[in-house]
């Protein structure tokens, strides 16, 4: 069965982006597969400090929460990520996710390779903005930098409209999707 790790860098717990990335889980734990969830928010993730301690040794210096997020991502065969855009990018916590995500690469010369092997990779976002393809150059743009380090972008889900703290609680549209995105992992 597949392992899904998610991560989720809006700052609301139950806002929009949880409700979307919970619906996933909930697709996939309905036929047992095992879930672990964490809101980037509430942990302890500082800034990376462009030491390059990650190029000689398969770590980083930073002794922080991003530890357990590293053995998470390690174990899992689905990683996803689910921000809010905020002008016109990921948000702050998600942001210090993805800069810290940089030990999962060993760099070849000029050519970046996965160190733990390779993962799907979901990408999640909520927006106010009333169309979906809006930021798509950003999205595409996020995505491919995070293939060097193994995460091989599988799906991206974009709710728009989201204007207030509840707005995907009433999107069955975006909500089926993200449930049957679910169990569509599930049965891989």
């Amino acid at each position: 069965m597949a392992k899904i790790v998610a991560f989720i860098g809006s700052p609301r717990k139950n806002g929009n982006v949880d409700t979307i990335v919970q619906e996933i889980l909930n697709g996939a734990e309905s036929k047992n597969v095992s879930v672990k969830k964490f809101s980037l928010n509430d942990m302890n993730i500082r800034g990376c400090q462009g030491c390059l301690y990650c190029r000689k040794i398969h770590d980083c210096a930073i002794k922080d929460d991003m530890q357990e997020i590293y053995e998470e991502i390690k174990k899992a065969e689905y990683v996803v990520i689910g921000s809010p855009v905020y002008i016109c990018q990921v948000s702050a916590q998600t942001k210090l996710l993805l800069d810290r995500l940089y030990p999962l690469t060993e760099i070849d010369k000029a050519n970046h390779k996965p160190r733990f092997g390779k993962k799907n990779l979901i990408m999640v976002f909520t927006q106010a903005a009333p169309f979906s393809f809006l930021f798509n150059k950003y999205f595409k743009y996020t995505a491919k930098h995070l293939k060097g380090m193994g995460l091989e972008h599988y799906k991206t889900l974009v709710s728009t409209k989201a204007f207030e703290r509840n707005s995907t609680k009433n999107n069955k549209n975006i909500l089926s999707k993200a449930y049957a995105l679910g169990l569509h992992i599930a049965d891989r």
